[in-house]
């Protein structure tokens, strides 16, 4: 049982990517509102590092697999990166719009500015890789 939950999650979470968003993102938010004391910095830097390594780990992988869906490159880019961005901007603002965080909209901010062009660049190299692995994929 706990081997399939295993392998049903290393399918669908990319972990090097959920340790390095959650750890970046965390620290961003912390420094963001420290100005309303550390408690409430900590809060929200727990609350962002903690969504960040669960949630966005699985945004990476779908937009790895969204980025392949469609042969037009320019158009599996567009809608991978969209599609990722949206997800992770609106379940980012949801997250800091429940109780705890002292500027939800600031707190965001970084997910809306690192998240597009981080998202484009993942697929545009789930695409690259892809065709190195099978040449004529394109």
């Amino acid at each position: 049982m706990l081997k399939r939950v295993r392998a049903a999650l290393d399918a669908r979470i990319d972990y090097g990517g959920a340790i390095a968003g959650a750890t970046l993102l965390g620290a961003i938010v912390f420094w963001l509102n420290y100005s309303h004391g550390t408690p409430l910095a900590a809060t929200a830097a727990l609350k962002q590092a903690t969504y960040t390594f669960f949630v966005a780990g699985f945004i990476v992988k779908n937009n790895e697999r969204l980025a392949l869906k469609r042969a037009e490159p320019a158009v599996s880019l567009l809608l991978a990166t969209t599609v990722s961005s949206c997800l992770a901007v609106g379940l980012t603002f949801l997250v800091h719009s429940l109780k705890g965080t002292p500027e939800p909209l600031l707190s965001t901010l970084p997910t809306a500015l690192i998240g597009p062009p981080g998202f484009w660049v993942l697929a545009w190299r789930a695409r690259r890789k892809a065709i190195r692995t099978f040449p004529g994929a394109e």
